[in-house]
């Protein structure tokens, strides 16, 4: 905790809010990388935030690439929203890379966030010039009792429309704290609280209806795939299905839950840094006497909260 009793994260790149025409104000992290190389944007997971699904990338990557990252509408920092759809997240993606002056990029997306980056690619072929879906799929609904789960939350976010604000946020901090947060840290919990709740059940009716089966394989860019073998969020045989519906695309596994892409940082890394090489995004040859660049940020022994 802080000398102000806010909880204490990670040391985090600077940011600033920027204005989006006919949109709003979104608050943006950005990095500088090496001059010439690509950008790449970050796409975080469900009812977290691109700090908590990404910080420990920020730093390694930068060593490549210029980055990205902001939140999702509705979570977080994010542009504020009545109803949240994927496709108006993929059009922000486009919004903030052109406020910024940035006309072709990467996207790494991670979860809801690999949801998001497919559509942002299909809207805009010719400024996405790689993909590296993460933890992801091309449908989250599943088989069995899992598409049975998954069914119920478009008739809870209808029914959550009809509940008191100061409900649904009891309910929201309800579920935080004692259910996604029971093994987080402070930290994590603040950041996974900033998410309005009717847009994160309304997300939850988004990756419902997601399916990209159709049309995935039509997409121009080199595509990587970042496989969490293993993963109860998103298992095997979904990701899966994301390997089989592209077949041009370059695969890269690690033994990991959902939320490795921070707890097992080391094993996602390598899975990533192999992705960057397969999207055209190549470190750069080492400068004499250049000291490594840490692969992260430590927050806390607490693990932090698990991406949907």
């Amino acid at each position: 905790m802080s000398s102000s009793g806010a909880p204490v994260g990670p040391s985090l790149p600077s940011g600033e809010f920027i204005e989006l025409p006919d949109r709003g104000s979104v608050f943006v992290r950005r990095l500088a990388g090496p001059p010439g190389s690509p950008t790449v944007v970050l796409l975080h997971g469900w009812t977290v935030t691109a700090d908590l699904n990404w910080y420990p990338a920020f730093a390694p990557l930068a060593r490549r690439a210029s980055v990205v990252a902001f939140d999702h509408r509705g979570h977080g920092l994010g542009l504020p929203t009545r109803r949240f759809r994927m496709s108006d997240c993929a059009d922000d993606v486009l919004a903030v890379t052109e406020a910024l002056g940035i006309d072709r990029f990467v996207i790494a997306g991670y979860s809801m966030g690999g949801a998001i980056a497919q559509l942002t690619a299909r809207a805009a072929p010719d400024r996405v010039t790689g993909l590296i879906l993460g933890a992801t799929s091309t449908s989250f609904r599943g088989r069995g009792f899992r598409a049975v789960r998954f069914s119920l939350l478009p008739l809870i976010a209808a029914g959550a429309r009809l509940t008191p604000a100061k409900l649904r946020l009891w309910g929201w901090e309800h579920t935080v704290f004692n259910v996604i947060g029971t093994n987080i840290s402070r930290w994590a919990q603040a950041e996974v609280l900033k998410g309005n709740p009717q847009a994160i059940l309304d997300a939850g009716t988004e990756l419902f209806n997601f399916n990209s089966s159709g049309w995935i394989a039509e997409l121009p860019m080199p595509i990587a795939q970042i496989r969490t073998v293993g993963d109860n969020v998103v298992p095997d045989y979904l990701q899966q299905a994301l390997t089989d519906a592209v077949g041009d695309i370059s695969v890269f596994s690690y033994a990991g839950g959902h939320a490795s892409v921070v707890t097992d940082f080391d094993s996602f890394w390598g899975c990533m840094s192999q992705a960057l090489d397969a999207v055209g995004v190549t470190e750069p040859p080492p400068v004499p006497n250049d000291p490594p660049t840490p692969g992260g940020v430590a927050l806390d022994p607490s693990p932090p909260a698990t991406n949907r």
